[in-house]
């Protein structure tokens, strides 16, 4: 029984002694160590600002063919969605008709031709008379008569044979512009008239447009900043980002601004041209198109990844000094403007123009804030400029 009873009383310390030994490196443990971020010192500096704004592409020009007299379609000569010249020939219509009456008025032509001859001799016949005084003064004046109606006649019947003739043209139906063929809506056969439907439709698409609109909130802000000084207008160049944000290789130029707001949307319409020489921009595309030119002065900028959004609006991570000679990442409060392109190699292209909610001197967190997991996290910053240089070496 003493042995039963040492042996559980020596089992017993050992279990007690382990259980110390394991938690010795937890009491033993301090605070996490301070995460290592990137910080961005905030310099006020003049920064190119860009201005995006949603639109749609549409031809320069756009037309619809349609028959300018009644008849069959006799051919169509063009293909669907192909390019076509100016004064190509699209469709010809069933001309027998027409050149019937291009005849019938040539023969009334020669007809009234021929009397206006037999009138001019007429009157030459009685002046003579009436000059030996065997025709009077008043068979005279009817010949006269007789020789301005049958002139009169010859006019009437020259224009009865060009409206014939335009007619007779009317019967080829050709390109009034260069551009693209839209789908055939009329086949050969059909019967076709001035007042039916098109037959096709013909689109212009070099150069093309890109129609969008500025709310008028966006117009006064853009008025006021630009009255206070703190937007400076260069010269201005749009650009244009597809819907998978690709960005066209040339530059257009703003043809249009209209002069009044739109009374069911209250925004401004704008258009701008672009040169779109290989048609690669199609009508329809829905796009986004960046104004550029502008600049602000003495402004601050952060990378775009540096915003975090918040239940009360964005705000960023600021390195700032905490207890015991610590640096702790503290959340602020930050209204964003607009959008700028820094065209810095090695940085983000996208950054916010910070409103209100830093000065210069504030050091910015710009990467590692994922690593911050509470607001008054100890940080280990390190300038982007020098994190940059150690990557090199």
């Amino acid at each position: 029984m003493r042995r039963f009873t040492r042996a559980a009383t020596m089992s017993l310390s050992m279990l007690l002694a382990a259980c110390g030994q394991q938690e010795t490196p937890q009491q033993g443990g301090g605070a996490p160590p301070p995460a290592q971020v990137t910080v961005e010192s905030m310099v006020p500096q003049t920064l190119p600002v860009a201005f995006e704004y949603v639109g749609r592409l549409e031809a320069s020009r756009e037309v619809e063919v349609r028959p300018r007299v009644s008849a069959v379609i006799e051919r169509r000569f063009f293909e669907e969605g192909a390019p076509v010249k100016s004064g190509a020939l699209l469709y010809r219509l069933d001309a027998a008709s027409f050149s019937a009456q291009v005849r019938a008025a040539q023969a009334e032509l020669a007809n009234r031709q021929a009397l206006l001859a037999e009138a001019k001799l007429e009157l030459e016949r009685n002046r003579s008379l009436a000059a030996q005084g065997f025709v009077s003064t008043r068979a005279l004046d009817a010949t006269q008569t007789a020789l301005a109606v049958a002139e009169a006649g010859v006019r009437a019947a020259e224009a009865v044979l060009a409206d014939a003739r335009v007619n007779l043209g009317y019967t080829e139906i050709h390109a009034p512009l260069t551009g693209v063929m839209g789908r055939a809506l009329q086949v050969e056969g059909a019967l076709v008239s001035p007042t039916g439907p098109a037959l096709a439709t013909l689109a212009q698409v070099a150069p093309i447009y890109a129609r969008f609109s500025i709310g008028e909130e966006a117009r006064l802000a853009l008025e006021r900043q630009l009255a206070e000084g703190t937007l400076e207008q260069g010269r201005q160049r749009v650009g244009l980002l597809l819907a998978d944000g690709t960005r066209i290789d040339s530059t257009g130029k703003i043809n249009f601004s209209d002069y009044k707001a739109n009374p069911q949307t209250g925004a401004y319409d704008m258009r701008a041209e672009f040169v779109n020489a290989d048609g690669a921009l199609k009508p329809g595309q829905f796009v986004r198109v960046v104004v550029e030119g502008g600049r602000l002065p003495d402004a601050i900028s952060v990378p775009q990844p540096a915003v975090q959004d918040g239940p009360t609006g964005k705000f960023v991570y600021v390195a700032s000094p905490g207890e015991q000679g610590m640096t702790v990442a503290l959340p602020r409060p930050v209204e964003v403007g607009a959008w700028t392109n820094s065209g810095e190699p090695g940085k983000s292209a996208g950054r916010w123009v910070i409103k209100s909610g830093l000065k210069p001197g504030d050091k910015v967190v710009v990467d590692g804030m994922a690593r911050i997991f509470f607001p008054g996290m100890p940080v280990a910053p390190t300038e982007a400029g020098a994190a940059a240089a150690a990557v090199k070496k």
